[in-house]
């Protein structure tokens, strides 16, 4: 029988989208300044705060505890965040250094969604990493599955962020871009006076 239940699996994937949103800003090319949802800010802040989701995504994988707390904490501020920059249409959200993309409304959603996973999973008390090696003495082949499966939840996290809301603007006449854009819709010029 599975030790780790859905919500911790989802809270790993969480958790290791954090590690390399934290990695992907701290191997962002060293400029003088970096846009997070539409604010300049100096590179070396925003390198901190990759420093912080590295450091926060890992000892929350390794460890479990209150830092599964702080992995929903910090998703749930992400989502409000995000969704800041949907409202303002900010040009770039800056979550994955150069693997960016404009905010979105799906953007906000999988972050809610990961806070929603790690809230319900911080109940467990182990970390992810021992319970997919507890996985892995009980059936290696399930705990391989399972280790499979948390890191496609994250890349498909990291496409849904970054490649999809970019891919689906990129065709104006497309139904679905109203997930990607804000909920004004931009200014129209008014069509030519008739003669």
């Amino acid at each position: 029988m599975s030790q780790m239940s859905v919500a911790a699996a989802l809270h790993a994937s969480a958790a290791l989208l954090l590690v390399v949103a934290g990695t992907t800003k701290l191997a962002k090319s060293a400029e003088s300044t970096s846009e997070l949802l539409g604010f300049k800010v100096p590179a070396l802040l925003a390198r901190l705060a990759g420093a912080a989701e590295l450091i926060l995504g890992t000892a929350a994988l390794l460890f479990g505890g209150v830092f599964v707390w702080a992995v929903a904490v910090s998703y749930t501020v992400f989502g409000v965040l995000v969704a800041q920059g949907v409202l303002s249409r900010a040009r770039s959200c800056g979550c994955f250094g150069s693997l960016d993309a404009p905010p979105s409304w799906v953007h906000v959603g999988v972050n809610l969604a990961f806070a929603a996973a790690a809230a319900v999973a911080a109940g467990s008390g182990s970390g992810p990493f021992a319970s997919v090696i507890a996985e892995f003495s009980n059936n290696a082949w399930f705990g391989f599955a399972l280790s499979i499966e948390i890191i496609v939840i994250a890349g498909l996290g990291l496409v849904a962020l970054t490649a999809l809301p970019e891919a689906l603007t990129a065709r104006p006449d497309n139904a679905e871009t109203a997930l990607f854009s804000a909920v004004v819709p931009p200014p129209q010029s008014p069509p030519p006076p008739r003669r």
